[in-house]
């Protein structure tokens, strides 16, 4: 079934006489692209965490600014506890493929012990990473539902670290993330302290326009580089919005490859929609759920999943969180899936068109474009 655009909706909207609004990234000419980054000096071994396929990083042209660290240098897919194979991985690298040393980060592989944190989080990133003589990361920066905003050390954490951390970690300040906020967020605190740990040497943060192009290119210190790009993207997908609405149709790209990552738009925009309201999420899901652990979460009552959570009886509770992120979304607003796959998820009504979907939308309509990155901020 093919999905509609945001202002395809619009219009629907127009003609059923529904009050709407609109919100998309804001449009920006390039400020600063990768022809204005000069590649590291750095000696050594190199290793580069960079992001996995579930984020539209252009990593060819990276890779090209990186050229010279290259034939000394292991790249190393920072997918936290997410799936990867090595289609995926080919299919990134492009003309690459064949020049380049990679490795999939395992989070249930070899890891080693930098540090602990203030707070007490035990830190242990891939060995590989660790090893190197030098360490450069490459990070993707727009808002992310708990963290903050992604890029700068979410490469290392949860990217390159252990199922241990990653799992340590999100237990104890998941509840307490926000998207687009960093000051007084644990979530990201405790991310950027674990950065400063593994010691990483360069780092090259990137922003993209809503569609899909890159504007913003920041690279050297790895926390300086990381706030440039934050006030880029923040300026570029935070938008603010009058009161809270009736209704919402979020289009979940350009985190749509599965269901997994598509819950991110919902957990941006929910909190601008009344709870009782409806809310309309638009994704692909190609990839369907992305994990069968994932499947299995979403398809358990939300009290189950807190139940074995807070029994400690899942090993990797990161599908388990954001299953049961979803789920507490569901609870206390109607949901309706437009899937370009035809997924069926439980506590999202299906639908067959996007007539259907927005037969069920009532009262004052948010249209959220890019919803994977754009967060609505109620005044």
């Amino acid at each position: 079934m093919p999905l509609p655009q945001p202002r395809d909706v619009v219009r629907l909207l127009e003609r059923r006489g529904l009050e709407h609004q609109l919100v998309e990234p804001s449009q920006a000419p390039p400020l600063r692209g990768l022809g204005d980054v000069e590649p590291p000096d750095l000696d050594g071994r190199v290793a580069v965490a960079v992001p996995d396929h579930t984020r539209p990083v252009p990593l060819v042209e990276v890779l090209r600014v990186l050229e010279p660290l290259l034939p000394r240098a292991l790249l190393i897919f920072a997918t936290g506890t997410h799936p990867m194979g090595r289609g995926d991985a080919e299919r990134l690298l492009g003309p690459y493929g064949g020049a380049v040393r990679y490795k999939i980060h395992d989070c249930r592989g070899s890891h080693t012990y930098v540090g602990t944190t203030g707070r007490g989080l035990r830190v242990e990133v891939d060995s590989d990473f660790a090893a190197a003589d030098r360490r450069v990361t490459v990070g993707l920066v727009a808002p992310h539902p708990w963290s903050g905003f992604s890029g700068g050390s979410k490469v290392v954490l949860p990217g390159v670290s252990s199922l241990r951390t990653v799992v340590e970690h999100h237990l104890r300040w998941y509840s307490a993330g926000r998207p687009a906020v960093l000051e007084g967020n644990p979530f990201r605190e405790e991310i950027d302290e674990a950065g400063r740990l593994a010691k990483v040497d360069w780092s090259l943060n990137l922003v993209l326009d809503g569609g899909g192009k890159l504007v913003y290119a920041a690279a050297g210190d790895p926390q300086r580089s990381f706030r440039e790009c934050v006030e880029v993207a923040e300026r570029l997908y935070v938008r603010r919005v009058e009161g809270r609405f009736d209704s919402a149709v979020v289009f979940a790209d350009p985190l749509d490859i599965d269901f997994y990552q598509a819950t991110k738009a919902l957990e941006h925009a929910a909190p601008a929609v009344e709870e009782g309201g409806s809310i309309v999420l638009v994704a692909s899901c190609s990839r369907g759920f992305g994990s069968e652990e994932f499947e299995r979460y979403v398809r358990m009552s939300a009290e189950e999943v807190r139940r074995r959570i807070e029994g400690g009886a899942v090993e990797n509770l990161v599908p388990a969180i954001v299953a049961l992120r979803f789920k507490e979304i569901a609870e206390t607003r109607s949901l309706t899936l437009l899937c370009e796959s035809g997924l069926e998820v439980p506590g999202a009504a299906p639908s067959k068109s996007a007539h259907e979907a927005l037969e069920r939308l009532r009262g004052r309509v948010l249209v959220v474009a890019r919803g994977g990155f754009t967060v609505p901020v109620v005044r």
